[in-house]
């Protein structure tokens, strides 16, 4: 009885159903990270938004954010200042990282105005956005 060597050189070509799955796969993974990115801001809610202390040149932000997801969320805000006449007076990206299921305080500092404030009136509204 002949022993027959395993031809190591030849090739031997994946299967077009294996070839289908894993496409189809791909495509899942993409649909589910599409959704999972959509829904991830609606997780987030900024509330408690208060102006704590300002100068000519600086404002202290206190707000709450809460996160109501089942995993950790870190998420880029975007901070902004606005005078009672409309104009921007300041604004800055900061990232916050919120526990799973629970609710953290805030302080950020709003440095660089784009112009000086002299009386806390001329500030009218203090927003905070996610940052996508």
């Amino acid at each position: 009885m002949p022993f027959e060597r395993i031809d190591i050189n030849k090739r031997w070509p994946i299967p077009t159903w294996v070839k289908f799955v894993l496409f189809l796969l791909v495509i899942f993974g993409f649909l589910v990270h599409n959704c999972w990115k959509k829904n991830q801001g609606s997780n987030i809610l900024v509330s408690d938004i208060e102006l704590v202390e300002f100068t000519r040149v600086s404002a202290d932000i206190k707000f709450t954010v809460a996160n109501r997801a089942e995993v950790e969320l870190t998420k880029a805000l975007k901070i902004s200042v606005v005078s009672s006449s409309g104009e921007l007076i300041a604004d800055k990206l900061t990232n916050v990282t919120i526990p799973a299921k629970s609710h953290k305080r805030f302080l950020k500092v709003l440095q660089k105005f784009k112009f000086p404030i002299d009386a806390r009136d001329e500030i009218g509204e203090i927003k905070i956005e996610i940052y996508k």
